[in-house]
């Protein structure tokens, strides 16, 4: 992860979410000063406090009772060898002795610390620092300014190497006199993390977590998961607890969180990098995982209530985020969303490329002070500015110390079984975590069992979720009972809980539910998942610890599993063709592939067996295609898809392809005329298929003329465009249209495991997206980029330009993800940077008739 929140040993990712041209403000002439700035609320006044070599490397910051500004210094931060600054970091502290909010001389209030990275201050001026590896609180005993009391209150005595921003990270006080502390993904490693009174806490294979304890160190306690790296943790006025966290490498964006005891918010490092394992979520995609409040740019840090800074009443709400990458401060204006909240982010400051914000910081004025690292590379540099953002409004009855909080989510409640058990039924996820957490103690296992055993399908699956998490082992009989039950939700999660548990002696079980179909697309992702938790290597691995890291640990599949499986007669048809998208190399099958496309009595089975016979292209495997194409016993729908699979092969089969234009049925025609558009070069051929579509219809006749060039009567605007999607759409039609050779929508789409990941799964599009909605997104495909398929450009040092979805950065290279799923490096580029167009190409539908074009959008809309 790029920038100061920092990764966990792998490559740093960008992902741009909030895409920005020139905003800078130049000078008019050389008289005026340049501004680094723009503002976007012009009420509001920026101005530089403090540079270097008074403040060198800033990162974490607060003030005390008294306006007193505490700045803590980075000098450990990865410092080259020739590195003239101190040997340690320090927390400095700026007097202010004329009240104009600007320090006149700068203290050392503590120095020999080490890889510090955030500060807190609570109102007895006790100073909480984050470091790396252990928490500190520096206080100042006999009240000279300098801190004389140091004390470690956390310590993190495993893993032995932690990278730079992988430790302990943000530091809040509560207003229930707790320290709340965030703790960065670890890459995996096993952990350990250890209070003053001995209480601690461990996992491996997790990502980042936040946990609290009391002021002296005492009773820590493991609060929340599913980071990636959570750099800032602050209250807001009401008493939600917002966390700031970085995106996985392939999986964006970056969060703004609202983080509530129990909270489990989907990432899990066991399972790599990219975020898309079936078993990890990023946005509240499987049960049991809590959504974000908001989307962020690339490298969050630090995150404030915007109603503690003396902005006015429009930012009552809101909460300000330093975004590091993209050199702004944005506002995110939160609306409530059930019991939480959720908003969108907007640009409040943007900076040029030399403004690279990290912590937020007000006074009791409400004015808001921002650190910048200014220079956009890891080591320490020796530059540092603090810059103040003021709006100049009356803030004295908004101060942090007279604000009293309305929610309190981490309070202890002495709730009964029956008032929890319906808050599970009350279907506010938030409420659900936090009662799920309080039901993990062993003395509710029976009523939960109870919950699973009974007939309502809500609490059957809050039982699962909550024995999960207290990792109570259920009887065979009863995850037995679940893999078969009605509802996706309880099989995906009992799945899920087979997995995790390394429940061995459902390898039965999990067969007899893949038998009887209880195993669809949605799941087979979770199910193979959970085959290789159950491998005997990855157990022995796993258990033991014995990697380096949990990651590292390969999860397999059994040798030949899915070729094993298709070839299973005792399984479904239906059932085995949902497993052959999964053939890694499908080519290497091609034999099995044909016996078993000659023996198929099931369409669904028979064209799954086509498309994976596509990436074989040879004399045999066309043939094969060619005599379902002209068998006329089977489906029409069935021959139309081998007649549009064998435009991908080399065999030309054009004579016999134009007997099907007598068919009766449209969808044999149409596929027909498609590829029958290969063999318009030869003269005979384009004359007679010509003279045929001229009695044909103007349906087939405008697909004929669209392919030889002669179209008429062809959209030109988007308007026209538009106009054609009706009521009259065919969605099987639409179906030979999207994985058709012409539209190319498969190589970056997938639907039902077919396709490509280089965009986003059309599987349940049309559950999301109206018909007017789809076809303005292949109109204008940038009109609405989602944060997680935001496009980026490398220029290369010869000059060319290459475009991907997802950009690693390192000192001396760049990486860009390309459409094949892998990144392709560049030494020393010339430049990078996001595309403010998307990656779908524009021009799309210029590749279909205006009736195709319809078509195409009843099968995306026909896709939930």
């Amino acid at each position: 992860m790029s920038s100061l929140v920092g990764d966990s040993g792998v490559k740093p990712v960008l992902l741009l979410s909030i895409a920005l041209g020139s905003l800078f403000a130049c000078s008019e002439n050389n008289e005026k000063e340049y501004n680094p700035f723009q503002v976007t609320d012009p009420d509001l006044k920026i101005e530089l406090i403090a540079e270097q070599p008074d403040i060198m490397t800033p990162i974490g910051m607060a003030f005390d009772d008294q306006d007193a500004l505490y700045v803590l210094e980075s000098h450990t931060h990865s410092p080259p060898s020739d590195y003239a600054g101190p040997k340690f970091d320090r927390i400095k502290k700026g007097v202010d002795e004329d009240g104009d909010g600007k320090p006149d001389r700068w203290e050392i209030y503590a120095d020999s610390i080490e890889n510090g990275i955030n500060l807190a201050i609570d109102q007895e001026g006790t100073v909480f620092l984050a470091a790396k590896k252990s928490l500190l609180a520096f206080r100042d005993q006999d009240g000279d300014g300098i801190s004389d009391g140091r004390s470690t209150l956390l310590k993190m005595p495993l893993p032995d190497y932690v990278y730079d921003h992988a430790g302990l990270l943000g530091v809040a006080l509560g207003p229930d006199d707790w320290v709340y502390v965030s703790r960065g993904n670890l890459g995996s490693k096993a952990w350990k993390i250890a209070g003053s009174d001995g209480s601690t806490i461990d996992g491996y294979g997790d990502g980042g977590v936040v946990m609290r304890c009391k002021k002296d160190g005492a009773q820590l306690e493991y609060l929340a998961s599913g980071f990636w790296n959570p750099f800032d943790i602050k209250f807001t006025q009401d008493g939600r607890l917002m966390l700031t966290d970085n995106d996985p490498d392939s999986r964006g964006p970056n969060r703004l969180i609202e983080l509530v005891p129990g909270g489990d918010y989907g990432f899990k490092s066991l399972y790599g990098g990219n975020g898309l394992h079936p078993y990890v979520a990023w946005n509240g995609e499987l049960p049991g995982t809590l959504p974000f409040a908001a989307a962020l740019g690339e490298a969050p840090c630090a995150l404030l209530d915007a109603g503690y800074a003396n902005f006015g009443e429009d930012y009552t709400g809101s909460i300000l985020v330093n975004v590091w990458e993209e050199n702004n401060i944005v506002q995110i204006p939160l609306h409530p969303q059930g019991s939480t909240v959720a908003g969108q982010a907007k640009v409040l400051v943007q900076g040029d490329s030399s403004f690279h914000p990290v912590a937020l910081a007000t006074n009791s004025r409400g004015d808001l002070y921002i650190t910048d690292w200014v220079v956009r590379e890891y080591p320490n540099h020796g530059q540092g500015k603090i810059w103040r953002l003021s709006g100049g409004n009356d803030n004295s009855e908004n101060t942090r110390e007279e604000s009293q909080p309305k929610i309190n989510r981490f309070a202890k409640t002495n709730q009964s079984i029956e008032e929890l058990i319906e808050i599970l039924r009350s279907g506010d996820d938030f409420q659900r975590a936090i009662a799920r957490r309080t039901l993990t103690d062993p003395r509710y296992q029976e009523e939960l069992l109870e919950l699973i055993d009974g007939e309502d399908a809500v609490l059957q699956l809050q039982a699962v979720l909550t024995l999960q998490k207290a990792k109570f082992s259920l009887d065979k009989t009863q995850l037995e009972k679940l893999l078969m039950d009605p509802n996706e939700d309880i099989r995906k999660m009992a799945l899920i809980y087979i997995g995790t548990m390394m429940r061995t002696d459902l390898n039965d079980g999990l067969q007899k539910a893949l038998a009887a179909n209880k195993i669809g697309v949605p799941l087979f992702d979770t199910y193979l998942a959970t085959i290789q938790h159950l491998q005997p290597a990855f157990i022995e691995n796993y258990t033991s610890r014995s990697g380096i890291s949990a990651d590292k640990i390969e999860p397999k599949l059994p040798e030949a599993y899915i070729a094993t499986l298709i070839n299973h007669t005792a399984i479904p048809e239906a059932t085995r063709a949902i497993a052959l998208p999964y053939l890694e190399e499908p080519q290497q099958e091609r034999s099995l592939l044909l016996n078993l496309l000659q023996q198929s009595s099931n369409d669904d089975f028979s064209v799954g067996l086509l498309n994976a016979l596509r990436f074989s292209v040879d004399e045999e495997v066309a043939q094969a295609m060619a005599g379902i194409a002209l068998d006329q016993e089977a489906t029409p729908a069935l021959r139309a898809q081998a007649v549009m699979l064998l435009t991908y092969q080399q065999a030309d089969y054009c004579t016999e392809i134009k007997n099907l234009l007598t068919e009766d049925e449209v969808l044999l025609r149409q596929s027909a005329i498609k590829y029958l558009c290969r063999c318009s070069t030869d003269l005979q051929t384009k004359e007679e298929v010509s003279a045929w579509v001229a009695n044909a219809g103007e349906s087939l006749q405008a697909t004929w003329n669209k392919c030889i060039g002669q179209a008429e009567n062809q959209p030109v605007t988007q308007e026209e465009w538009t106009a054609a999607v009706d009521e009259h759409g065919n969605a099987v039609l639409g179906k030979l249209v999207f994985e058709s050779v012409q539209a190319q929508c498969q190589t970056c789409h997938q639907v039902g495991g077919w396709g490509g990941t280089y965009g986003p799964n059309l599987s349940n599009i049309g559950s999301s997206k109206s018909k007017t909605q789809l076809a303005n997104a292949i109109l204008e495909p940038s009109l609405e980029i989602a944060p997680e398929w935001q496009g980026w450009f490398v220029v290369d040092q010869e000059g060319n330009r290459h475009q991907g979805r997802q950009i690693d950065v390192n000192s001396n290279f760049t990486e860009l993800l390309n459409q094949e799923g892998a990144f392709d490096r560049y030494e020393h580029p010339k430049a990078f940077g996001v595309l403010n167009q998307s990656l779908m190409p524009t021009g799309l539908q210029n590749t279909m008739t205006a009736e195709e074009f319809n078509h195409l959008i009843a099968y995306l809309a026909s896709l939930k």
